[in-house]
């Protein structure tokens, strides 16, 4: 990897390309390929004529001549995936600028992307789609510390002597030796914390204030809170349902929609908008292995009242008359 493509890759990591840099990126017939190719993949259960007007839509908006807008982070990460693996890359791996090298930043991207990640004490990570992971080479210290944006599944080796840490810009989780899920993706308002077995101490908020809150969950038990409510709850689950996404497949029982979307927007990197009061309303019990965002949406209308629409490439959910 020549030194102008891996500081063009960190650029793109940080969201920090200037326009000429997104202009050439965007650009590059190599990239164009990758994605196109990553599109058909996606779509390949869609009407051949509707998915090229659709693709032909995402070029024009994307690549218009003094129009590239700045980019939404799935859209980001879709893009690095691309460069990454016409350089032969599977994922996103590479060692920051630092005095000795020794953090390293791991993404999962692209469509239903899972990324496993083996860490130097033996601790397994299972990256969701759209996360970032960040970890050092080697957990020299007293502790074991990495940082997370997005959904991952951890499994802790234990280590009674060296507590292992997951911190996000909210909410930081420690375990000695467990199984949890963290989800922490900076464009939802809240953020939770599944734990299969063992024990983890969460705390949440600004970790400078004095009267900090801190909270102990057990197994099957999910932490969620609320950013802008500042609020907390502490849940029964099955916790094997919900971490199911891991082993490839999202499980839903009995969830509010409300839930559902905040898993399905990451998993298929587009968003969807629901007005609060009917996401709050409905309940709903599936799975989703290999099925499109549309082919869920429509299960959905013929299920219930709610209906959507695809507007400016984002999904909108509605109750008809409404």
């Amino acid at each position: 990897m020549s030194e102008d493509t891996r500081t063009m890759l960190k650029k793109l990591m940080r969201d920090s390309l200037d326009e000429k840099d997104r202009q050439r990126l965007l650009c590059d017939p190599r990239v164009e390929e990758r994605m196109r190719s990553q599109w058909d993949e996606v779509a390949e259960d869609m009407n051949p004529m509707v998915g090229d007007r659709i693709w032909g839509r995402i070029i024009a908006r994307t690549i218009a001549q003094n129009n590239v807008r700045k980019l939404y982070v799935y859209k980001i990460m879709a893009i690095a995936a691309s460069v990454l693996l016409l350089l032969g890359v599977g994922s996103w791996v590479y060692w920051a600028n630092t005095k000795e090298d020794q953090y390293i930043y791991v993404m999962a991207s692209g469509v239903r992307c899972i990324e496993s990640v083996s860490l130097s004490d033996g601790t397994m990570v299972r990256m969701g789609p759209n996360s970032q992971l960040t970890y050092p080479k080697s957990f020299n210290g007293e502790t074991r510390d990495v940082d997370l944006k997005g959904q991952a599944f951890f499994d802790v080796a234990k280590d009674r002597d060296k507590p292992f840490t997951v911190h996000t810009k909210n909410m930081d989780v420690t375990a000695l030796g467990t199984a949890f899920e963290v989800f922490n993706h900076e464009s939802e308002n809240k953020l939770e914390t599944i734990l299969l077995n063992g024990k983890v101490k969460i705390g949440l908020g600004d970790p400078n204030i004095k009267n900090r809150r801190e909270v102990i969950l057990n197994p099957n038990e999910m932490l969620v809170y609320d950013k802008q409510a500042n609020t907390v709850k502490v849940k029964k689950v099955n916790a094997e349902i919900y971490s199911g996404w891991r082993n490839g497949v999202l499980s839903f029982e009995n969830e509010r929609l409300s839930m559902i979307l905040t898993r399905l927007e990451p998993w298929y990197g587009r968003k969807i908008k629901c007005p609060k009061e009917i996401a709050e309303k409905y309940r709903f019990t599936f799975k989703v292995r290999d099925e499109s965002l549309e082919r869920i949406l429509f299960m959905l209308s013929n299920t219930s009242p709610i209906k959507y629409r695809e507007k400016d490439s984002e999904y909108e959910l509605y109750i008809k008359g409404r």
